[in-house]
């Protein structure tokens, strides 16, 4: 099976717009969804600056689901806090055999695409909606840096597994588009494996990022003390997927390690997103799989710790925010 359709991507930020724009340039039907910036984007479309090789991009853009239209597979890049406006946006775009593949950090988006599909009317059950989702992890270094210009500066791996079931045919065409447009990828079996196995690099230094203030991945590990917190951290989100039915090998602590070593001063998303002022990826990165390893009896004290803390700080970040805003309206 090879995918020919129609691609739409939603969430066109420094994951989404990288991807869509490898899988435009290879000759696929992409279309974007865009939020920010869509007369820049319109005119003069995307710069991808990438340590693969730079390239510029003048795709089909839309600022409303509407006018993109129905589509045979949709490319979910949004950051988990905007997931409200999944049902209006996946109405207009997605039909009953619309295959829709979230790339987005953490544990539980696959749950609420396929509430949202069946509250937008797609889907007549979230066990229907299910059968038509793929969940994915983007292994990545990449940030926007204007709303046209995307900056790719190492990694890029991504990983697919079906949110019901085994691999399918078309599980194995949607890796090959990734491939076919030079984007290592491949298909496992478990999706709770590859998200976990994400979270391992996602909590700590998504986390510490915020609560250490201003601490890109070079700071963190040239920390000495800081280096130690992100292993003993990373050891715990092992445990805690373990209780969760998933083994992940003690020897992804130091691959991971290994990887971000060669990023140099690379700060995540949480963390350009808390010095931005924006809203954080708090729920779905730090506080639900706090909450899966409680349920199973892990109490996470690590991970529990920095969720609190990285909490706490999003929500008088936005409470400032709101409270400005008030007074100069």
């Amino acid at each position: 099976m090879k995918f020919g359709g129609k691609i739409g991507i939603v969430g066109a930020g420094a994951l989404g717009a990288f991807y869509g724009a490898r899988l435009y340039r290879a000759g696929n039907d992409v279309h974007f969804l865009v939020r920010t910036g869509f007369e820049l984007i319109r005119e003069h479309g995307y710069e991808i600056r990438s340590c693969d090789g730079d390239f510029t991009i003048k795709p089909p853009v839309y600022s409303a689901p509407e006018d993109l239209g129905k589509c045979d597979l949709i490319l979910v890049g949004l950051k988990a806090f905007a997931n409200h406006f999944l049902p209006e946006v996946l109405g207009p775009l997605a039909t009953p055999n619309t295959v829709v593949v979230t790339l987005q950090n953490g544990l539980g988006n696959e749950e609420t695409i396929a509430e949202a599909l069946v509250k937008c009317g797609v889907h007549r059950s979230v066990a229907e909606a299910s059968k038509q989702i793929i969940g994915g992890t983007a292994f990545l270094c990449s940030n926007r840096v204007a709303p046209n210009v995307i900056i790719h500066s190492a990694h890029g791996f991504v990983r697919l597994a079906e949110f019901q079931g085994s691999p399918k045919e078309r599980t194995f065409a949607v890796a090959q588009l990734f491939l076919d447009a030079g984007i290592s990828c491949d298909v496992r079996e478990s999706l709770a494996a590859i998200r976990w196995e994400k979270l391992v690099w996602n909590i700590p230094f998504n986390g510490l990022g915020v609560a250490a203030h201003q601490a890109d991945t070079a700071v963190i590990l040239a920390d000495p003390e800081l280096r130690t917190t992100a292993v003993e951290i990373m050891k715990e989100v092992i445990a805690a997927a373990k209780v969760n039915g998933v083994d992940l090998d003690e020897r992804l602590v130091a691959d991971l390690i290994g990887k971000t070593e060669i990023m140099g001063h690379y700060k995540s998303s949480m963390q350009i997103d808390f010095e931005a002022g924006r809203p954080l990826e708090v729920e779905a990165i730090l506080g639900e799989p706090v909450r899966r390893a409680q349920q199973k009896g892990f109490s996470a004290p690590r991970m529990h710790m920095l969720y609190a803390l990285v909490r706490r700080m999003d929500q008088l970040r936005q409470s400032n925010l709101e409270n400005s805003q008030s007074r100069s309206s």
